[in-house]
């Protein structure tokens, strides 16, 4: 059997194949940033993944053979959080990649192109269809992560607490949440999980985009992320596929600001893992999967 594990800041998607490369299960389980989570927490997420397995039918001591994980925050030099994978699956060969791999593998296949992640952060990269070959750093919330909904979210409250927002805009917005300047700023400076927080006004902000100011915002935000990202990779490939459930709900916005800078988004899905079946079933294209 072969796990599947792709790990966002939210959640992490699963999938479990047989050898012939049938799904037997697919189940959601708590998402993990190796990076900073602790071991309590990749254990208890693991714990889930094998009551899951368990749940398919399989043993997950012994069943599930090779272990993919797809996750934020693994570099080569892998975290202390992945021991806790090793142990929940201790008969599984144990491969770890970073969620932009994901993103890659799953969007183009062993196809070259660019790739660009836009969920509650963003990142991007060139890929040559078989490795990331180039990786302009996303900065995250605070010194980057262009494009992204919390960047929107970023944007969109600074303006409301120096009253440049169109008055029925900052209004509603007022209305709707109760916000004042203090409750943002400590939410934002002092809050657990601030950029999930900005992330979150997204799709409030999107219902304003028939505003003339906050669809400027919204282009803004995209067009900061292809030129501070995505112009500088810099090889003529002007080909971009797009993961994250937020450039998935601004696909058309996406195109047509694409245009204006010679790119073409040729894909865009909410998430890899559809692309990721298809890759590790040794398919050379993902050609069909969220093609625009």
């Amino acid at each position: 059997m072969v796990l599947i594990m792709e790990s966002g800041a939210t959640k992490t998607d699963c999938c479990l194949l047989d050898a012939k490369g049938g799904v037997r299960s697919r189940f959601r389980i708590a998402g993990l940033n190796m990076a900073s989570a602790d071991t309590f927490s990749v254990s208890r997420a693991m714990l889930d993944a094998v009551s899951f397995v368990s749940d398919a039918g399989f043993n997950a001591s012994g069943d599930v053979s090779d272990l993919f994980f797809y996750g934020a925050g693994i570099t080569d030099a892998l975290p202390g959080g992945t021991d806790a994978v090793r142990e929940a699956f201790p008969a599984a060969s144990c491969h770890f990649h970073s969620d932009l791999l994901a993103a890659a593998r799953g969007l183009c296949g062993k196809q070259p192109g660019l790739v660009a992640i836009l969920g509650t952060g963003s990142n991007s990269c060139l890929y040559d269809g078989n490795k990331i070959v180039k990786n302009i750093r996303p900065g995250g919330f605070v010194l980057g992560d262009e494009g992204s909904a919390a960047s929107l979210g970023r944007m969109f409250l600074s303006d409301y607490i120096k009253e440049l927002l169109p008055e029925e805009v900052s209004d509603d917005f007022r209305a709707t949440y109760g916000l004042d300047y203090n409750r943002i700023v400590n939410f934002v400076y002092k809050g657990a999980h601030p950029a999930a927080d900005m992330a979150a006004f997204a799709p409030y902000i999107m219902k304003w985009k028939h505003n003339p100011y906050i669809l400027e915002m919204i282009c803004g935000n995209f067009r900061n992320f292809i030129e501070r990202s995505l112009l500088r990779y810099g090889n003529g490939e002007d080909r971009v596929s797009v993961t994250g459930s937020f450039g998935y709900a601004c696909r058309d916005i996406l195109g047509s600001i694409g245009e204006e800078y010679g790119l073409r988004f040729v894909r865009f899905a909410p998430a890899p893992m559809d692309g990721l079946l298809l890759y590790h079933n040794g398919k050379q294209s993902i050609k069909g999967i969220g093609d625009v």
